[in-house]
């Protein structure tokens, strides 16, 4: 009896030492589920539900009077209820804060290659023989400067998105022992001035509370700009954002669009939905 007193006392005194030690840290993470909408000049032309799936999770901890914030979301395909398209992609950030600054930001990704501009080429995509190929990323960005490292990976057996862990250890692999032959590596400059990886210009754009935000991002090596606008939708609670994508010479390259609770924008938008292609719009629902 008086051991077990000792040890529950001895229990109580350590906890405070453990708790400051320990940085505190929060996460949350949520599911999508994907239906894909077949455009014909722009109308649409058929739907269909469960095509694929997603995920967002965000985790953040303060330690040293800064925040490090993590970020990732992935989604992709499901063959049998997309008419055996495969497709995926995976990307992943970390940010370190001083304040409201961005100190340096890391960043991974990869996704399935793909080049269909219309439904005919899409259609002779199916045609596949089992394997996949992607393209790869990985960067950093601090003191007004930003790296980037692409790969290209051909031939990559079983690369669905019920293997995504495993495909994702082997993509950090090939990135990791990567030649100068068979990679490319680009440096930008950012001149000092605020840029940041694309998951968390998104999120810094959910949270700013004035009709309308642009910032800049980089994405494999290069600059992009990110204009976003919103409005407060008829669902009570709901704020709509609708973002354009442009390069540098301010040519719009894509656009998308997000519903979010505003009390809870660091826990990722309700709903999204972007054009990959003119005759495709996927929009993921949470789940």
């Amino acid at each position: 009896m008086l051991r077990r007193s000792f040890l529950r006392l001895a229990g109580l005194m350590a906890a405070p030492v453990m708790a400051a030690r320990s940085p505190e840290v929060r996460a949350y993470g949520c599911q999508y589920r994907a239906r894909a909408t077949v455009l014909m000049l722009s109308m649409p032309l058929l739907h269909r539900d469960n095509v694929g799936s997603g995920y967002f999770r965000v985790s953040e901890s303060w330690e040293g009077g800064k925040r490090q914030l993590w970020l990732e979301f992935g989604a992709g395909s499901i063959p049998a209820r997309a008419a055996g398209l495969n497709r995926l992609g995976v990307f992943e950030e970390r940010i370190v804060e001083s304040g409201e600054l961005l100190e340096s930001a890391q960043y991974f990704g990869f996704m399935t290659a793909s080049n269909e501009k219309d439904l005919r080429e899409a259609r002779a995509a199916l045609e596949t023989n089992g394997t996949s190929s992607f393209t790869a990323i990985q960067g950093r960005i601090e003191k007004g400067r930003a790296s980037n490292l692409l790969l290209k990976i051909g031939d990559v057996a079983g690369g669905d998105w019920g293997k995504r862990e495993a495909l994702t250890a082997e993509i950090r692999a090939r990135l990791a022992v990567a030649s100068s032959a068979e990679s490319r590596t680009s440096n930008v400059e950012t001149n000092d001035s605020p840029c940041s990886p694309f998951l968390y210009a998104v999120s810094r754009a959910m949270k700013d509370t004035t009709g309308s935000c642009a910032s800049r991002f980089v994405h494999n090596g290069k600059i992009h700009h990110l204009k976003t606008t919103r409005k407060r939708c008829a669902e009570a609670g709901v704020t709509e954002l609708e973002g354009r994508i442009q390069d540098e010479a301010q040519k719009e390259l894509s656009s998308f669009r997000l519903w979010f609770e505003p009390e809870q924008a660091d826990r990722g938008p309700l709903r999204f939905e972007f054009r990959p292609r003119s005759f495709l719009r996927l929009t993921f629902e949470r789940v």
